[in-house]
């Protein structure tokens, strides 16, 4: 059971007939579907890795049809320096994500929950649309894997289609970004959704969900490591290529 009262609350009302109306909100906006959630462990810890975009939405979106789909709740883990600031951290802890960090996670699984990663973080949410496309921007990032192997757990890929329509990213800003948080990878992104607005365009998404990455091994072994994040990364990237 999760330990946040506002989580406890959030998950109480999924579980309405509000809530699963609430919960369709997204999913019926973006005319999403979901196909492979067999793929989806019924109980037990299991980490979903994806491919991720402007905004985070898709986040929403996917938990919303895992939840659809299997009954089952997503915690996703979010980029660490967003918890900096108080108001997001209380909104992203009252969803029941918490902050990327490889203890908290491992904790999760080993607990038997429901994970969600986005291993490219803000590199991959925030990438040009004019040349980086669906286009993983992981770099040689493989704790998702190591966190899977400690905690024993099947890797669950997800392949996430027509997300990089929702908004174009036409360029990144380097003074407020720098300001918040100390480092040019923060430069923010100027986007465009919906007739040059910031809300996203209504464009059909698929989440196509991939058979599970085995990860046995030792996740201490940078060899065992780099062929489960390897395997993860080509499950994704397989499917996305025929979309750049």
């Amino acid at each position: 059971m999760p330990r946040n009262p506002m989580l406890k609350r959030i998950r109480a009302l999924s579980d309405t007939p509000v809530g699963r109306v609430l919960r369709d909100i997204p999913i019926a906006y973006f005319h999403a579907t979901m196909e492979g959630a067999e793929h989806i462990p019924a109980e037990g810890g299991a980490l979903l890795v994806g491919n991720h975009a402007m905004t985070g939405l898709d986040g929403f979106v996917l938990g919303s049809l895992v939840q659809k789909e299997t009954g089952r709740h997503v915690r996703f883990l979010g980029e660490r320096n967003l918890f900096r600031l108080p108001v997001l951290r209380e909104v992203l802890h009252g969803f029941g994500a918490v902050a990327g960090e490889p203890k908290k996670a491992t904790q999760l699984l080993e607990r038997g929950e429901l994970v969600g990663v986005y291993p490219g973080g803000i590199d991959d949410s925030w990438k040009l649309t004019s040349t980086q496309k669906y286009q993983l921007q992981w770099g040689n990032r493989a704790g998702f894997a190591r966190v899977a192997m400690r905690a024993k757990v099947p890797i669950i890929p997800v392949a996430a289609i027509g997300i990089d329509e929702m908004y174009d990213v036409v360029a990144r800003e380097p003074v407020l970004g720098r300001m918040l948080f100390g480092s040019p990878r923060y430069d923010l992104p100027l986007a465009l959704g919906a007739l040059g607005t910031p809300i996203p365009r209504r464009v059909p998404q698929q989440y196509l969900v991939q058979e599970p990455i085995d990860t046995s091994g030792d996740p201490e072994d940078r060899a065992d490591v780099e062929r489960v994040r390897a395997a993860t990364f080509h499950a994704i990237d397989s499917v996305l290529q025929a979309f750049r």
